[in-house]
Formats: structure tokens, C-alpha cells, sequence
């Protein structure tokens, strides 16, 4: 077994390379993840905004009619 004839220094070495990399892959998936999320507040906020547009329009519209 490979493993069996590193030292401990390399052993830990390895270990570090491999979690430093796990870091890198988990900070992009979390920007990743931040971006949508942002994306997704601003859609709900342009969404909020055009209901709020829609039912000014509609309470303006019973004003004229009635």
C-alpha cells in the first residue's frame, strides 16, 4: 500500500493540498450560490414592485369608474 511507505510528513502534505482544494471548490460553489440567491431578492422585489404598480392602477381605475 502506497500510503504505508509515505512518511508523515508527506501523508500530511497530501492532506493539505486536498482540503485546500475542497476550499477553492467551496468558496466558487458559495459565490455561486450568493449570486443566485441575490438574483432571486431582486426578482422577488421587481415582482413586489409591479403588484404594488398594479393595484395602484386598479384602485385608480375604480376612482374614474365610480
Amino acid at each position: 500500500m502506497a500510503d504505508e511507505t509515505k512518511s508523515l510528513e508527506d501523508q500530511l502534505k497530501d492532506q493539505r493540498t486536498e482540503i485546500e482544494t475542497n476550499i477553492r471548490q467551496t468558496e466558487t460553489q458559495l459565490g455561486r450560490l450568493k449570486e443566485q440567491y441575490l438574483k432571486i431578492l431582486g426578482a422577488l422585489e421587481f415582482a413586489a414592485i409591479q403588484k404594488q404598480e398594479s393595484e395602484d392602477t386598479d384602485i385608480k381605475s375604480e376612482d374614474l369608474v365610480s
